[in-house]
């Protein structure tokens, strides 16, 4: 693909695909959009940089992955509020070493699995810089007005649930890691798919909340033992998670078996303790952390169902101000897993 001469020229190419979505006043071209919401609804809205080097590299995921990812971030965050999303701004910082066509492969996927969930790009911006790669995806949503879920609301008694399989892209990356250069090759293609191309939970976080029950709700993004922590503290009580309980698939085992023994670990014992390990740590899996009622379980288990999203009940909220880890053994310890830290994960 030739590059374009200017930066004009790259805004209108970078636009030209875009389809516009319903209540698009105004979109991509002008100096700003123009957008109309629906009667009775709360206006939702979050943003997401992802910095080469810092959130992704493309020596693992190429520029369509990347930009696939962004939009599942912002969904994400999204689907924890029960929200609907609708509108979204992306905004680009570029050096030279990317051109043109990684930049149109990145913007496109990202559309692509915005439109999944109804969302059209509706503006943002476009800039050269000295500096590494920079991509600020902005999504707006709506939502019934006052029945917003957040982080407050968790209950001593409420089970907590998780969606998918926490641990995914923190296992991802630290397969693709252990060998040099960087490769998929000895990662399992399920846990590879899921991470580079994360499964929205919009659709079922809205048909939960519309259930009703659900008190809070978190994505953990930034771990689940971290994520969890946030909640208990929004809502002042604490939790009770059990290890024997947290969900993990084939490929998740699997992974866990590579990196214990490209560390020199023997099988079996530590394999577990690093599956549990990925399970609670900082792990930038797009899944959602649920505090809901425990008399509509099964209704719950039944809706999770009909949606095709594994949800696993993992432990409770407790009267208490501590999260706590009940493990295979029988034993409770204290569960204080360092989440993602941009001033610290370094």
């Amino acid at each position: 693909m030739p590059e374009p001469g200017s930066e004009f020229e790259r805004i209108a190419a970078l636009v030209s695909s875009l389809p516009k979505g319903e209540g698009v006043i105004v979109g991509p071209g002008d100096d700003a959009a123009v957008l109309r919401t629906r009667d009775g609804r709360d206006l939702v809205a979050t943003t997401d940089t992802f910095v080469e080097g810092r959130h992704f590299r493309r020596d693992v995921l190429t520029p369509a992955e990347t930009g696939t990812r962004l939009a599942a971030a912002n969904l994400s965050d999204l689907a924890a509020m029960a929200a609907e999303p609708r509108w979204a701004l992306l905004s680009l910082v570029v050096p030279t070493s990317w051109t043109h066509a990684e930049c149109m492969m990145l913007e496109r996927s990202c559309a692509r699995a915005l439109a999944g969930d109804g969302v059209a790009i509706v503006g943002g911006n476009l800039a050269s810089g000295e500096g590494p790669f920079s991509a600020t995806l902005t999504l707006l949503g709506e939502v019934e007005r006052g029945a917003a879920l957040t982080r407050g609301g968790a209950r001593p008694g409420d089970l907590v649930a998780v969606t998918g399989w926490p641990g995914s892209a923190a296992a991802f990356l630290a397969v693709a890691l252990s060998s040099d250069p960087p490769s998929r090759s000895r990662m399992d293609h399920g846990l590879a798919e899921r991470v580079v191309a994360p499964p929205s939970r919009v659709a079922l976080a809205r048909v939960l909340a519309q259930a009703g029950g659900v008190h809070a709700a978190i994505d953990i993004s930034d771990g689940l033992a971290a994520d969890l922590a946030h909640v208990c503290r929004a809502s002042g009580v604490g939790a009770r998670i059990l290890e024997a309980a947290l969900p993990a698939d084939a490929a998740l085992e699997a992974a866990s078996r590579v990196l214990s023994a490209s560390a020199g670990q023997e099988r079996g014992a530590r394999a577990a303790d690093e599956l549990t390990r990925l399970q609670l740590g900082a792990s930038d899996d797009y899944e959602l952390l649920l505090m809901v009622e425990p008399a509509k379980w099964m209704e719950y288990e039944r809706l999770a169902r009909e949606c095709a999203v594994p949800l696993t009940h993992i432990g409770e909220m407790t009267a208490g101000g501590s999260c706590a880890l009940v493990t295979w053994l029988g034993t409770e310890i204290a569960l204080d897993r360092p989440g993602w830290d941009h001033f610290k994960s370094r």
